[in-house]
């Protein structure tokens, strides 16, 4: 598999959140090390996505310790499943788009429901994603989700845009912000330029156009950064007025620095990404594995990932005790619309399937809108 700059759409978005979690976290929590614990739960996964289940006593009341190994891209749980992790292994956090492709591997196990009861707690649209339920069963345990909606400054820009097409208008040129994010940036375009309504399946002829409408876009820039924390300052400056591409939580790093700032879903959609913990094939402490997957969605876990990292969440229980501040963040309250407004596509072809483009034709395609 090439390369991996996806994750939810960008390691820099985990990367910002997870400093956050970190810097809340540091000298109280850290990784938990418990004396004479009865299960050492062998956890790989993304910094940060630990902490729900390790910030407060729930670990030592459970017996269970972590031995925790962090990732740098969705790639590394699919190189060490197969490279001798099955049999050692008990939980891993993959992007949804990542667990077919576990599945086809047998890298990962079915989850039985039953020993998951804060699943009738997690709202429809993320349990529910058929990126997670492959074939009748339930792979993934969801706990937190997010967008690529287009930010924009209420105070530039009374009326939003409607569609992903306008930032080409004359009036934008020098007022838009992009992420340097390939797969999110690649899997909007496809939206636009395309017309398709599965994004990550495209052909060469439609990836060609994909990069066109990018170029273009990217000609009306006056930003394209490197993270969402650039990302995020360049609106609060006022450098740019609105972005291609984006984040709902960029509402509290620009109000953080005193900027208010919106955002909208285009006419086309965006994509939307569902991160999980899934129990590796044959995983040596299963029920303490199982116990995390439950204390994950639980209502104090996702409180905290709420409130610390700032990510949104997916038990109903747990937002309606979030602060309203906090809340408001994400369309808690029509959230079941947000997938007319987001996909939760699927990862592009790793290997050759027909005509479509893989994963690997992606990443050399995006060069040429790096060049241009």
């Amino acid at each position: 598999m090439g390369s991996d700059n996806s994750g939810p759409s960008g390691l820099t978005r985990r990367q910002f959140t997870q400093a956050m979690a970190l810097t809340a976290a540091a000298g109280a929590i850290g990784v938990p090390s418990i004396a004479r614990a009865d299960t050492t739960v062998n956890f790989l996964g993304w910094q940060g996505y630990d902490d729900p289940v390790a910030f407060d006593d729930f670990l030592k009341s459970k017996g269970i310790s972590l031995n925790t190994t962090y990732i740098g891209n969705n790639d590394e749980i699919v190189a060490k499943l197969r490279g001798g992790g099955i049999g050692t292994i008990d939980v891993v956090t993959p992007y949804m788009g990542y667990i077919p492709l576990l599945v086809k591997l047998d890298l990962i196990q079915e989850i039985d429901v039953s020993r998951v009861p804060n699943l009738e707690k997690v709202m429809p649209i993320f349990r529910n994603d058929p990126n997670i339920v492959v074939d009748g069963k339930l792979y993934g345990v969801p706990f937190t989700w997010g967008g690529g909606p287009m930010v924009y400054d209420p105070a530039v820009i009374a009326t939003p845009p409607t569609s992903w097409k306008d930032l080409l208008k004359p009036e934008y040129t020098g007022k838009v912000g992009m992420m340097d994010d390939p797969l999110g940036n690649m899997m909007i375009g496809a939206l636009v330029a395309t017309g398709t309504d599965t994004p990550t399946k495209i052909n060469a002829e439609q990836l060609e156009k994909t990069i066109d409408f990018l170029i273009e876009v990217k000609k009306q820039s006056r930003v394209v950064a490197a993270s969402w924390g650039d990302l995020s300052d360049a609106i609060a400056r006022g450098d740019v007025a609105l972005t291609f591409n984006g984040w709902e939580t960029m509402v509290k790093f620009c109000g953080d620095k005193g900027k208010l700032v919106k955002y909208t879903y285009p006419v086309e959609r965006t994509n939307a990404w569902l991160d999980n913990y899934c129990i590796a094939k044959d995983a040596p402490n299963l029920d303490a594995a199982y116990e995390l997957c439950n204390r994950v969605i639980s209502v104090e876990g996702q409180k905290r990932l709420a409130e610390v990292a700032i990510q949104a969440i997916v038990n109903s229980d747990a937002v309606a005790a979030l602060p309203a501040d906090i809340r408001a963040l994400y369309p808690y309250d029509d959230i079941a619309n947000y997938g007319k407004k987001a996909g939760f596509f699927g990862f592009p072809p790793v290997e050759p399937e027909g005509d479509l483009t893989t994963f690997s034709d992606w990443l050399k395609a995006y060069e040429r809108f790096k060049a241009a």
